[in-house]
């Protein structure tokens, strides 16, 4: 039991263990019928990162730690990332070529700040010397390798399998999220379990908090919109992915879910604004309609609780400490939440001690949190890198409809870590870096196309 207390944020005798085993071992089966069907030219690598991405926060209880090697856990990410560095290294040494880990003579803009921001990080927590900073920076390292690990692939039928992957473990965790919600709240739940309102509890899906949940689902809309041709099947998926948001009860995600959904309608498939109109009129009907009947029940909900108690005012006074303090250590910054300042000013806003010790939570913006930890010149070039890759993959959406993909999903870390702390490797944060790194290798693959048919 003492192994799967960590994972479980309430009574372990409402864990039935096999049916997440069972899960994981039909998400093997068909990671495996999805590698073998497609003509990948990497089906290692794939098989694990499509694991990955079927199974969500399930394969934790997979980790594992190599005896005599403590600090060390084996975890499926940590997987991927060394099965793409061995692939990179094994193929520059085969070729005979000199290695280079960055290959492109031309790389993206968003690629320096993001080295920056890594060698600011590391600078920090190396220079503060906080408990196990070694974790950060590894993490901050795994980050790159993923991204330019996924670039350096250069193969459609390996984004294929990540899209459809996606797309499946949407499925599963949006069917999962409406049986949490309507029938039983601990059925495969893993991780937290926030109240909604009522005796209704927010759904997880196959993740560990609904907010990595409504994310992963807006995700695999985008792919939905690019992949699905279909339009009967297309419309069900968006609706089957967008009940599973909803089930998630996280204001956020309801803001970006339409925010991409109005991108995606208005900028890339061109429909006329009266039609949007209409549907958006119809919709708030609806939601009208229903919190009539429920108006007591949500007016008492943790979800307007939780509103009430941690406003927009009261995220100010996290924002503002952090403008106030960071004058202190302006170019490394603290290094992490563990300190005095932070105790000392979180005790004051909150009232907690398990918020002021960093037990749980944080200064919820991903932006602050970069300041905050490690400086403005690490927070300066983390916001370039998150804000960069938006304009560069929309400019290239006209040329093929599968940067749309990158495109969304960057939009969608951009407005996450406004009121979300995304650093690496959260598993949005990993979600960012595969698909930053499949933008950029099929943005390889035009390039090389381009270049055959000129010679």
């Amino acid at each position: 039991m003492g192994k799967y207390a960590r994972y479980f944020y309430f009574d372990l005798d409402k864990v039935h263990y096999e049916h997440f085993y069972l899960y994981m071992l039909i998400a093997a089966i068909v990671a495996l019928y999805l590698v073998l069907k497609s003509q990948s030219k990497f089906k290692l690598e794939m098989f694990f990162l499509s694991f990955y991405l079927l199974t969500g926060s399930f394969n934790v209880l997979l980790n594992f730690k190599i005896p005599g090697i403590s600090f060390f856990e084996v975890q499926i990410v940590r997987v991927v990332y060394l099965l793409l560095l061995f692939r990179m290294v094994r193929d520059k040494v085969f070729s005979g070529t000199r290695f280079n880990f960055v290959d492109d003579k031309k790389l993206p803009w968003f690629v320096l700040p993001l080295f920056l921001y890594v060698l600011f990080l590391s600078l920090s927590v190396l220079y503060t010397g906080v408990e196990k900073g070694y974790v950060t920076i590894i993490d901050s390292v795994a980050f790159i390798l993923i991204v330019f690990g996924i670039s350096s692939l250069k193969d459609q039928h390996s984004y294929d399998i990540i899209g459809k992957s996606i797309i499946i473990g949407a499925i599963a965790s949006s069917i999962i999220s409406l049986l949490q919600l309507t029938i039983n709240p601990f059925f495969l739940r893993i991780g937290d379990d926030r109240a909604a309102f009522g005796n209704f509890i927010r759904s997880n899906g196959i993740f560990d908090t609904e907010y990595f949940n409504s994310y992963y689902l807006i995700v695999a809309i985008t792919w939905v919109l690019v992949m699905v041709k279909n339009k009967i099947l297309r419309a069900f998926l968006v609706t089957l992915f967008t009940l599973g948001v909803i089930c998630s009860f996280q204001r956020m995600s309801w803001i970006i879910l339409f925010l991409v959904i109005v991108i995606y309608f208005i900028f890339i498939a061109k429909v006329s604004l009266a039609r949007l109109l209409f549907a958006a009129v119809a919709g708030f009907a609806i939601i009208l309609s229903l919190s009539v009947f429920y108006y007591q029940d949500i007016m008492k909900s943790s979800l307007v609780q939780d509103r009430l108690t941690d406003s927009v005012e009261g995220r100010q006074e996290y924002y503002s400490f952090v403008l106030n303090n960071i004058g202190k250590k302006p170019f490394l910054g603290f290094g992490d939440l563990k300190n005095e300042v932070y105790y000392e000013n979180l005790l004051r806003i909150t009232g907690k001690r398990s918020r002021a010790t960093a037990e749980e939570g944080d200064l919820h913006s991903g932006y602050f949190m970069s300041m905050f930890q490690y400086g403005i010149p690490a927070f300066v070039c983390f916001l370039l890198f998150v804000l960069l890759p938006i304009p560069y993959y929309l400019r290239l959406v006209k040329f093929k409809i599968y940067f749309m993909v990158p495109f969304l999903v960057s939009v969608l870390y951009f407005v996450g870590n406004l009121t979300n702390s995304f650093l690496f490797l959260k598993y949005l944060s990993v979600l960012y870096a595969i698909h930053i790194g499949i933008g950029m290798g099929v943005r390889k693959i035009e390039t090389s196309q381009l270049t055959k048919i000129t010679n």
